[in-house]
């Protein structure tokens, strides 16, 4: 492995996302598919900025899967899984960007790309472990695998309520990833973790609060599935499986506390579990700080936090997985008081969103 070899695949991917995001933008406004019909639109903004990012990551992809991970079973596995799967949630969000789907017509799709995902998963299981599988092994495995691929891709599509935090959490959870797959020594999770890294931070300079364009559930799905993914991984084949685990779910604790308390709330409440609102982590504090930049820096450091603990809990650290247990028991706690202490204005909320967006068209009128 040399320097060449990961700063390949980061800079095509960057590039590629880097160049035709602000083509995507100036194609959407001019066919004037901007507003996401419903009632959060935001006027002259694209929702289509996943296109971008999953093309940069394909073609990021192409040099490693032909030169730069070995003829192994893990690559022959996850590229058929990636591009089934990947096609079903990118054509998802994308149709849910411009015509906004019923949460039973999204639910269903991204169930059965977490069902294509589990049936690669225990094909792999059966080439590891052969004879060792039992069918209660592989039933626990497949429903495992499709909760957790579900999990991650909803919570990702939660947690992109704002400019830049979900971005901006891809580009910490993708940085450690990195790490993860350095460390354990697992070429594909590296490799792959670089090039959503790349894509994820040129486009980081496009949906930076004040956005120009947002990814929309067509991104923020695809980076849910491919984040999935990359930790199912690092967990197969492991000896310390149970802080591999443990360690993947810190990485990924802040998109996944903010939908479990979503849902966790609106069951609580009695309300459809699926039924949108405004009481998310990044709303009530948004609606305390009144700026997204405050918002995204503070998610973004525990995000940050997280990580790094759990990093340390896949190294098989007892204390970095009790440490970030009690932590991650604060937070949930913290969040959830908030959540229902804070009386959250959707006015309020939108008029601090639309401060925001004055300062960038104030700035783009002052460019021209």
């Amino acid at each position: 492995m040399s320097y060449s070899d990961i700063i390949i695949p980061f800079s095509l991917s960057f590039l590629v996302c880097f160049v035709i995001t602000p083509l995507i933008r100036n194609i959407a406004v001019r066919w004037k598919i901007c507003e996401k019909p419903n009632d959060r639109a935001n006027g002259d903004i694209a929702h289509i900025g996943g296109v971008a990012i999953v093309a940069a990551i394909l073609v990021g992809l192409v040099p490693v899967f032909l030169f730069l991970v070995e003829e192994q079973i893990l690559p022959r596995v996850f590229f058929p899984i990636l591009i089934v799967s990947g096609f079903i949630i990118f054509v998802l969000g994308v149709i849910d960007d411009l015509r906004s789907l019923h949460y039973k017509y999204k639910l269903f799709l991204q169930i059965a790309a977490s069902v294509i995902v589990s049936l690669g998963g225990i094909f792999l299981l059966a080439r590891f472990f052969g004879s060792a599988l039992t069918v209660q092994y592989v039933v626990a495995a497949f429903i495992l695998v499709t909760l957790w691929i579900l999990a991650v891709t909803s919570s990702f599509n939660l947690i992109d309520g704002i400019d830049g935090l979900a971005t901006g959490i891809a580009v910490i959870a993708a940085a450690e990833l990195c790490v993860a797959g350095y460390i354990f020594d697992i070429p594909l999770v590296l490799y792959t973790s670089v090039v959503v890294l790349g894509a994820s931070v040129a486009f980081l300079r496009y949906n930076f609060p004040p956005a120009m364009i947002f990814m929309g559930d067509s991104g923020s799905l695809f980076f849910g599935l491919i984040f999935g993914l990359i930790c199912i991984f690092l967990v197969i084949g492991a000896e310390d499986v149970i802080y591999r685990m443990a360690g993947s779910i810190f990485l990924l604790s802040i998109p996944l506390t903010d939908a479990v308390l979503a849902f966790l709330r609106r069951a609580v409440a009695g309300h459809p579990v699926f039924e949108a609102d405004m009481k998310h982590l990044h709303y009530v504090l948004l609606f305390r700080f009144g700026s997204m930049i405050k918002v995204d820096f503070i998610l973004w450091s525990l995000s940050l936090l997280f990580g790094i603990l759990g990093i340390l809990t896949m190294a098989g650290s007892l204390t970095a997985l009790i440490t970030a247990s009690i932590l991650q028991l604060v937070l949930l706690f913290v969040s959830f008081s908030l959540m229902n202490r804070s009386k959250v204005s959707g006015e309020r909320i939108n008029r601090i969103i639309a401060d925001c967006r004055k300062s960038r068209n104030s700035f783009a009128g002052n460019s021209s």
